[in-house]
């Protein structure tokens, strides 16, 4: 249980660093922007990107892939990941499923191995809607380094000395991740990145078999 509770902390704060247009207005009546029009804007997780597939390469104390599917920037997103795990000379396969759903506000970690999930809600997830990771000093305390090159995108670099974390972020999105889990390093980095185009609808709900809990946050503070 602790362990699960780690992956998802880590989860959400690298996964909630960042409501669709119902129609596209003609040039011709193209008006003022309207409150109602920026409150949606701002509400979005991924202002700047609409939807996305990017797959990963997962290396150090795991090793394996992850691929994460962004829909309605960013209202519904899915990670699914699959990696052996290197603990005290043993290897463990893990094959599991992050699914972010009603903007961020709710948060499932499946294990697709188990057909078992737990839902937890993500109390402060508007605290970071609205924008492209540019505030993560005061999401999570970390600092911007510079800027580097992923795949052609450029990311801004952030950096955490406790626990050490590394993140390059674009659009709001971590490219690639440098992180201490367990005092040992796992290196997460983007190898494909698709823009714009239509998820299947699979990619983004709950397996029909799999049984899901709702986590009591007191549970992670040991209140």
């Amino acid at each position: 249980m602790k362990n699960l509770s780690f992956c998802l902390i880590m989860s959400l704060v690298i996964i909630t660093m960042t409501i669709s247009c119902a129609h596209i207005t003609p040039v011709s009546e193209l008006k003022t922007v309207s409150e109602t029009e920026a409150s949606t804007e701002s509400s979005r997780r991924y202002p700047e990107l609409k939807s996305a597939i990017i797959k990963y390469k997962v290396s150090g104390m795991n090793n394996g892939t992850e691929t994460v599917y962004i829909d309605d920037w960013g209202r519904r997103e899915a990670r699914y990941k699959k990696f052996t795990t290197k603990m005290r000379g043993m290897e463990l396969e893990r094959n599991f499923m992050i699914l972010i759903a009603e903007n961020g506000k709710w948060v499932y970690n499946i294990d697709l191995n188990s057909r078992t999930a737990i839902r937890m809600n993500n109390a402060g997830y508007e605290a970071l809607q609205g924008n492209s990771g540019s505030n993560m000093d005061v999401a999570i305390d970390a600092m911007k380094i510079g800027t580097e090159e992923i795949l052609g995108r450029v990311c801004d670099v952030w950096e955490k000395d406790y626990p050490y974390s590394k993140a390059w972020i674009w659009k709001g999105i971590a490219l690639k991740k440098d992180q201490d889990v367990a005092a040992m390093g796992v290196i997460t980095e983007a190898t494909e990145i698709q823009e714009n185009i239509s998820i299947p609808e699979d990619k983004l709900i709950i397996p029909s078999d799999v049984k899901v809990k709702v986590l009591d946050p007191r549970a992670l503070s040991g209140g």
